[in-house]
């Protein structure tokens, strides 16, 4: 586990496949701060399903952060908020919630924000490049926008941890990168 402590505005993007142990490791990480820890759910409760993931979500972290449920605005709930550290969970999600509004727009706000954030992040999204291709032009769209959303964060991340089955592979720590150019 990298130590996030006392590292000033460090941004960490944990990514990987569904159930993949993305959120839990995040919690982990954040826990290593003192409080306030804030935690930004994007997800909303549309049917049963979802409602007991985020219930069974909520009861992992316990009373140890303050939740702000924000399903567009990712840009204001960071400004509007303070902490020490602010889990983001999660993009995948997001990008639905701004294909569904036709907020698109909304994503450039929030890289903007992550160029100077107001204190550490934590952002979790799943792995889109690693499946087929999807057969209809909306899932497509929905790929390749959640693809390069994922690019532009982990370009800007301080960190980029590859989750698989429940173990952190590190791409990217400390702005260092186990790419061969």
């Amino acid at each position: 586990m990298i130590s996030l402590k006392n590292v000033m505005k460090n941004i960490t993007l944990i990514t990987g496949g569904v159930k993949s142990g993305k959120s839990s490791y995040a919690v982990k990480l954040a826990m290593q701060y003192d409080k306030p820890r804030i935690f930004i759910a994007t997800a909303e409760a549309f049917d049963d399903e979802m409602r007991k993931r985020i219930s069974r979500h909520k009861q992992e972290r316990g009373v140890n952060f303050k939740t702000i449920e924000e399903h567009i605005h990712l840009s204001k709930a960071l400004k509007s908020s303070t902490g020490s550290i602010c889990i983001i969970d999660c993009i995948t999600v997001w990008i639905n919630n701004l294909l569904y509004y036709e907020k698109i727009e909304e994503i450039e706000l929030f890289l903007d924000t992550l160029k100077e954030p107001p204190y550490d992040v934590v952002i979790v999204s799943n792995e889109v490049g690693m499946g087929i291709i999807p057969d209809n032009k909306l899932s497509r769209k929905y790929a390749d926008l959640l693809g390069a959303t994922n690019q532009k964060i982990a370009k800007t991340a301080d960190n980029v941890i590859f989750m698989v089955s429940g173990i952190p592979l590190y791409i990217k720590k400390g702005g260092i990168t186990n790419e061969f150019t």
